[in-house]
């Protein structure tokens, strides 16, 4: 009788490891994506204004403790800007891509779906780096709109995905 309950609680533990590293295993990263923060003029390679920089900031807080591991952000210097904050506090330097090349960004993004990701672009390329990894067609993001904050999570398999939108850092 001693040796069935020994057995059976052996097996019990078993099951419960075996369960925690496969969960561990099937973790699948989070993608953060963000515009660029309030610029201060209309100029092609514009960079912040005051509230851009204190978007920055309160996204930096916003993410510092979400287990970033890799930061993305465009050749446009508000982009960098809006990343420079989280890239401070992490260590990390942000990945320089070009704005239009979205299969660039998807394939970074692809080769770490096990990691957490803040992606920081444009109003008209977020929409199409979420597509392209497989999440629903979103809203397009108006030139005034700087406070969305979108959440794509891999399906188990790392293919396509669900993405939600949040709002974050009332800065105006």
């Amino acid at each position: 009788m001693y040796r069935r309950i020994l057995s059976c609680l052996a097996c019990l533990i078993l099951v419960s490891m075996l369960s925690t590293f496969c969960l561990a295993q099937d973790h699948n990263g989070l993608v953060f994506l963000v515009r660029h923060a309030e610029k201060a003029s209309e100029a092609k390679d514009a960079l912040l204004s005051a509230a851009g920089h204190k978007r920055a900031d309160c996204l930096a807080r916003l993410l510092e403790d979400a287990g970033i591991r890799s930061i993305l952000a465009t050749r446009v210097v508000r982009t960098q800007e809006t990343a420079e904050p989280l890239a401070k506090k992490l260590g990390l330097t942000p990945a320089i891509l070009d704005a239009d090349d979205i299969a660039a960004f998807v394939k970074k993004l692809r080769a770490t779906t096990k990691e957490n990701v803040l992606v920081v672009a444009h109003s008209d390329t977020l929409p199409k780096i979420i597509e392209q990894l497989g999440g629903r067609k979103i809203s397009p993001i108006e030139l005034s709109e700087y406070d969305k904050l979108f959440v794509f999570h891999y399906d188990r398999f790392g293919n396509k995905g669900s993405v939600i939108m949040l709002h974050y850092c009332d800065c105006k």
